[in-house]
């Protein structure tokens, strides 16, 4: 590999630097080179700081690697992947569907790698990585010896990198249909078209938990491909799912049939907003209400916009709920909905609901997407688990 360009920054983007994040950004930048790939990063007097990542086009111009000097090349790529590997197999992940590699939480920034059964799915979410990627999939392939390699770069983020958006078999065959197992139960995994890399995968330990706990009936909002709703399934006298996506009912009706639930397991395809405005005025009651919807805030100026979407269904969950007293499993995927910001919004809602809730459990993602300390960006998910009391309040 030749040497690296240095990038020098500003004694501003040095303060940031020090704080321990894993961007510098692009106004930072004292030097701007044209080529994507690995450089050097030097203070504004030519020390050197670290080497990174760099994005000549993208707003998050840097991306740390190492803070020492050491070759970025085959050789670092295959043993930070190894190490990320070794970890997973660490945990206790009661699935074949993990997470083995977390981008920044696993020092390697902008990688998400993805293992479905002998299938793995790959995305390469910044220029500076992309310049890199054939060292990955060597690596991977090394290592792990896959079945099938599945590169899904089709997400809006390698617009601001101004990369191309692909979905390919880079190795191997992948199956149009991966049938995977989650704490006994069987989900369908398509790769190609389903959410993120093909499911959600940072949702694995709240689903089992609200599986466990769920009784009587259940309202499932947000439902997408059902995987909460067999897990609720296991103990719930019947799973409604409020889903708006036909694709997505028929995935729901596939894995409740797989898993013997499909009595249990009803479907409401409308928009979730309207069904829970419709059954919380025509005063229907649930034993348990989740809401896992998707992001409503992907910046910071779409926050009050998205706090009054969030509010608005917990409090029509929580009204249905405290006539006879229930469980509300609630999620937020937004960073920018930090969980104190997600706590407050359920505090007002329980006083619009005049219900009285406890939180007794605050859970984020799964323990194969670790978070890393200085990196708030990591701790995205936010899941709690409340328990609304019966109407105390006239």
């Amino acid at each position: 590999m030749t040497n690296p360009a240095k990038i020098l920054i500003s004694p501003k983007g040095l303060r940031w630097f020090s704080s321990g994040h894993p961007w510098i950004y692009a106004g930072d930048l004292l030097s701007k080179p044209e080529q994507a790939g690995v450089v050097t990063v030097c203070d504004s007097r030519g020390k050197f700081l670290a080497q990174a990542f760099y994005s000549p086009h993208s707003k998050i111009a840097l991306r740390i690697l190492s803070r020492k000097e050491e070759p970025i090349d085959r050789n670092w790529f295959f043993e930070k992947l190894k190490r990320a590997i070794t970890l997973r197999k660490k945990l206790s992940i009661r699935s074949d569907a993990q997470r083995l590699v977390f981008a920044e939480s696993d020092g390697i920034p902008s990688l998400i790698v993805d293992r479905y059964g002998e299938t793995l799915v790959v995305q390469t979410l910044s220029a500076g990585l992309e310049a890199c990627k054939v060292w990955v999939f060597d690596s991977l392939k090394e290592i792990l010896s896959p079945t099938g390699v599945f590169e899904k770069n089709d997400v809006a983020i390698r617009n601001l990198e101004r990369l191309p958006r692909s979905n390919e078999v880079v190795f191997g065959a992948v199956p149009e249909t991966i049938w995977i197992e989650e704490a006994g139960l069987q989900f369908a995994v398509d790769v190609r078209k389903g959410q993120k890399t093909g499911a959600f995968l940072d949702q694995r330990g709240n689903r089992i938990l609200a599986g466990e706990m769920a009784e009587g009936n259940v309202l499932d909002a947000f439902s997408y491909e059902g995987w909460f709703a067999c897990h609720f399934a296991r103990k719930a006298e019947s799973v409604v799912c409020l889903e708006s996506s036909e694709e997505a009912a028929v995935r729901i009706r596939e894995n409740a049939k797989k898993n013997g639930m499909e009595n249990k397991i009803s479907i409401i395809t409308s928009n979730a907003f309207d069904v829970l405005k419709e059954k919380e005025q025509g005063n229907e009651t649930f034993g348990w209400i989740n809401l896992d919807p998707p992001a409503f805030v992907k910046t910071a100026k779409e926050k009050e916009g998205a706090w009054r979407g969030y509010k608005e269904i917990n409090l029509r969950a929580m009204k249905m709920l405290k006539k006879t007293g229930g469980g509300l499993s609630t999620s937020s995927c937004s960073y920018h909905m930090g969980v104190d910001d997600f706590s407050q919004m359920l505090a007002e809602a329980a006083f619009d609901a005049k219900a009285e809730i406890n939180v007794f459990a605050e859970k984020g993602a799964a323990p194969d997407h670790p978070m890393l300390p200085g990196f708030p960006e990591s701790r995205y998910l936010k899941c709690l688990f409340c328990y609304v009391n019966g109407d105390r309040y006239s």
